[in-house]
């Protein structure tokens, strides 16, 4: 029998550029001195750990140009097993840029915004998606959207999702988030800061409110680790790295971890402690977003809660 996958949605994939500079003068010409390209976006850092982890992964976006062939092309060499699904565009996909340099401007992110799709391609984008439902077996819904899309997509394909018996797993600020959490998905990750802003209330109100909207919430918290919540319980894990190489895509890494435990059926500590694991596994390697899965094993045995 075929082996259901992990659904993927990324709406704004993006090349993601890793470029270093010696040390930046506001207002004066500054040369990079050494780059590389990732393939990312929220959702595709998520399904590039999904993939390394061993799960079966679809990725659903909006490919655009000759930038978003680059983008499934090189995910590919990495993890030749994932599905990409989504219509392509003419526009080119975003390119997002972290900077590694001397002083306060160190691990810098600067995003770009992408192509504007119309009316035509969104439906078409949840066409792609209604279509590979069958063959999954839960979603994950991350990241920003290109302009011209609605502000409830996510919304609606939590609400499709759940017509098809699959729960969802949610990692996105703004008004996605504001009409997505009224669609009730099975689970959300988020921050300290994003969660506090978003209700306009401390931390631990916060943790309370999210969970009127949720039946799962990974809440972080930095160097405090990561709050996993239920309507009866909290779990707390902490993995600890002796160096950090970039924190960048750390949180996407930790949703797949959440994400992996859940499909695994592991106990909620156990799925607490391989998020961790997942998001600090990231930091320990240069290539955004991405890790190893010999590094996520050791880092769970030593995962404290």
């Amino acid at each position: 029998m075929k082996q259901k996958s992990i659904l993927v949605v990324c709406p704004n994939p993006a090349i993601d550029v890793f470029a270093s500079v010696d040390q930046f003068e506001i207002g004066f010409p500054n040369r990079i001195k050494k780059e590389k390209k990732y393939p990312g976006g929220k959702g595709l850092h998520v399904g590039m750990a999904l993939s390394e982890l061993g799960l079966n992964v679809t990725i659903a976006g909006f490919w655009g140009g000759e930038s978003g062939q680059w983008i499934k092309n090189t995910c590919n060499e990495y993890y030749p097993n994932i599905r990409f699904i989504g219509p392509e565009l003419k526009q080119w996909s975003r390119s997002c840029y972290t900077f590694k340099s001397a002083g306060k401007f160190d691990d810098t992110e600067i995003l770009g915004t992408g192509p504007e799709i119309t009316t035509e391609e969104y439906q078409s984008f949840l066409a792609n998606i209604e279509s590979c439902l069958s063959d999954a077996n839960f979603m994950v819904l991350s990241g920003s959207w290109p302009k011209g899309s609605p502000e409830d997509g996510y919304a609606e394909l939590i609400t499709t999702a759940k017509k098809a018996g699959i729960n969802s797993m949610l990692d996105c600020t703004g008004a996605q988030l504001k009409y997505a959490l009224r669609a009730e998905p099975y689970a959300v990750h988020l921050n300290r800061k994003e969660i506090t802003e978003y209700y306009q209330c401390d931390f631990d109100n916060a943790k309370k409110e999210i969970l009127l909207s949720c039946e799962l919430a990974a809440i972080t918290d930095g160097s405090k680790g990561l709050f996993l919540l239920t309507p009866s319980k909290s779990y707390h894990s902490l993995s600890k790295i002796d160096k950090v190489v970039s924190t960048i895509g750390a949180g996407d890494c930790l949703t797949a971890g959440v994400v992996a435990g859940i499909s695994e059926g592991l106990d909620f500590q156990k799925i607490a402690n391989l998020g961790a694991a997942c998001g600090a596994a990231n930091c320990m390697r240069e290539e955004l977003g991405m890790l190893y899965n010999s590094d996520v094993k050791t880092l769970y045995s030593d995962t404290s809660d």
